[in-house]
C-alpha cells in the first residue's frame, strides 16, 4: 500500500481531482465514485464537520450558492505516509468563489487563502488514491465577504 510516486505528486493529483469535481458541482454519487472514500469527512478544525454520505449531501447543499469557483494549490506544507498506509498532507491554496443568495439582485465574490489538512487512502479495487478527509485548519488574506462567510466555523458556511 505504499506510495509509489513521490507523496507530493500523489497529493497534487488527488487534491486536483477532488476540486475538479467540487468546482463542477458533481453529485454525491459522482464524488464517491471518483475520488472519495466511504467514510469521507470535511469541515473546519475545531468547528462544523460533515461526515459520510448525508454529511456530504449537506455540505454540497450549503455551498450550492457558488456558481463559479477555483482553487489553486500554492504550497504543499508536508506530506507523509502513515504506517497504516494512509497519506497525510497539508496544503495552502488560494480560492475564488462567486455566489448569489436566492433572490439576491447580484452575485458576490469571496477570495482568500486556506490551509487544509488532507487524509488520503488508496482504493483497494482501483489502486487510485482517494480523499478520506479534507479539513480547513485556517485562513489568510480573506476579503470582507470571505471573512463574513467563514467567520463562525462551528456553523460552517454563513450562506
Amino acid at each position: 500500500m505504499s506510495v509509489s510516486l513521490a507523496p507530493e505528486a500523489v497529493v497534487l493529483d488527488t487534491v486536483e481531482r477532488y476540486f475538479d469535481l467540487l468546482q463542477a458541482h458533481a453529485s454525491v454519487r459522482e464524488m464517491y465514485d471518483a475520488v472519495l472514500t466511504g467514510d469521507f469527512e470535511t469541515g473546519f478544525a475545531g468547528g462544523r464537520m460533515w461526515e459520510g454520505e448525508s454529511g456530504l449531501r449537506d455540505f454540497l447543499e450549503a455551498r450550492s450558492v457558488f456558481f463559479d469557483e477555483s482553487h489553486e494549490i500554492l504550497q504543499i506544507l508536508g506530506a507523509r505516509e502513515s504506517p497504516r498506509g494512509s497519506l497525510h498532507a497539508r496544503t495552502r491554496l488560494r480560492f475564488f468563489l462567486r455566489g448569489r443568495e436566492p433572490g439576491a439582485a447580484r452575485s458576490d465574490a469571496y477570495t482568500g487563502q486556506a490551509i487544509h489538512a488532507w487524509r488520503m487512502r488508496r482504493d483497494p479495487r482501483s489502486g487510485d488514491w482517494r480523499v478520506a478527509a479534507q479539513i480547513v485548519e485556517g485562513f489568510a488574506l480573506l476579503d470582507a465577504n470571505a471573512s463574513r462567510l467563514f467567520s463562525v466555523t462551528d456553523i460552517g458556511l454563513e450562506t
